[in-house]
């Protein structure tokens, strides 16, 4: 088994983010600290990676970017930030989707860590199997998750406050008098979309009223979404409201609620999630939660230049940011 920088550090008494610039030649480090690290490397049999040198002294400068489904706004508006801030910085952004596969993550990462990526953003498939990740941080390329949290493991984060989020959309519908929420979300491994689905379960547990949540699971896909949202809808006691978790969430609502020919507001009201240019121009135009997508991709950046330059904290950093609801006419009192 390969020697990592983590054990590196450990035996030389400072940080991974300390023992991994002495290795590489890059940043501030101390002489003291540099001989240490040096003398603790060669100790332990720790070999070099030498692509990650060559990117570090400017042979090659890639950041990768793996998000979760690059057909949804959200990342496609994440992608064009990225790339356009990392450009300016003197690095060329690579990107392949994972499109919410964990197989096709780990091909990916693996795919981009042999093309000599210096650092990857990644908003991740699984919270519960980050391995190939982990271990591509402790070899001592930075790694940013963004939109779901990886700081358990000691990977930088930056996210919305995902339970804040639904708490918001449901304390909203709970206001209006909505007793029977539905959320429809992809996938209880993407820990978003798990976060997002407790924070409505405990808006209603925290509610005077009593009321009901009916998680819907989604799948990955549009048509997948769209058949759990109308079955769920078909039974006698249906939601009078729907907070869909995401973008493909809420398209697949819209979808499902026009082939039950249902009316929004009037028959169930609507809570989206992301805002569009097109959203306002809904017949009703949506109520949703926007998402301050630009803060949380400059986040991303500003997190990943300053590993690659040494110049950040050494501990782990998680960022949450706050989803806005902007209410427009897709929600209203329930008519059952």
């Amino acid at each position: 088994m390969s020697i990592t920088i983590r054990e590196v550090a450990g035996a030389a008494g400072v940080s991974q983010a300390t023992a991994a610039r002495a290795l590489s030649d890059y940043g501030s480090v101390s002489p003291a600290a540099r001989e240490r690290v040096l003398k603790a490397a060669a100790e332990l049999g720790y070999e070099p990676n030498r692509i990650a040198q060559a990117l570090r002294s400017g042979a090659a400068k890639v950041i990768s970017f793996v998000p979760g489904n690059i057909d949804v706004p959200f990342f496609a508006r994440a992608a064009h930030i990225l790339a356009d801030r990392l450009e300016r910085a003197g690095f060329v952004l690579m990107m392949a989707s994972s499109y919410e596969n964990l197989e096709r993550e780990r091909s990916i990462v693996e795919a981009m860590r042999s093309r000599m990526t210096s650092g990857l953003v990644i908003a991740p498939t699984s919270s519960q199997d980050s391995v190939h990740l982990v271990r591509l941080h402790e070899a001592g390329t930075p790694v940013v998750s963004i939109d779901r949290s990886l700081a358990d493991v000691g990977i930088d984060s930056i996210s919305v406050d995902n339970a804040d989020l639904s708490m918001q959309a449901t304390q909203h519908l709970i206001s209006l008098g909505h007793e029977r929420i539905a959320i429809l979300y992809d996938s209880d491994d993407i820990d978003s979309s798990a976060q997002r689905v407790a924070g409505s379960r405990a808006a209603l547990e925290d509610a005077t009223v009593r009321g009901s949540l009916l998680p819907v699971r989604g799948g990955m896909t549009l048509e997948s979404a769209i058949t759990a949202f109308v079955s769920a809808m078909q039974g006698p006691d249906r939601p009078t409201a729907v907070l869909a978790a995401d973008s493909m969430m809420t398209e697949a609502a819209l979808y499902g609620i026009r082939a039950l020919g249902l009316r929004i507001p009037e028959d169930i009201s609507v809570v989206g999630v992301d805002d569009h240019s097109l959203t306002p121009l809904l017949a009703p135009p949506l109520t949703l939660m926007s998402q301050p997508v630009d803060a949380i991709s400059n986040g991303a950046v500003d997190l990943m230049l300053s590993r690659l330059t040494g110049s950040g904290p050494i501990s782990t950093r998680h960022v949450q940011l706050r989803a806005t609801l902007v209410v427009r006419s897709s929600t209203a009192a329930p008519s059952l």
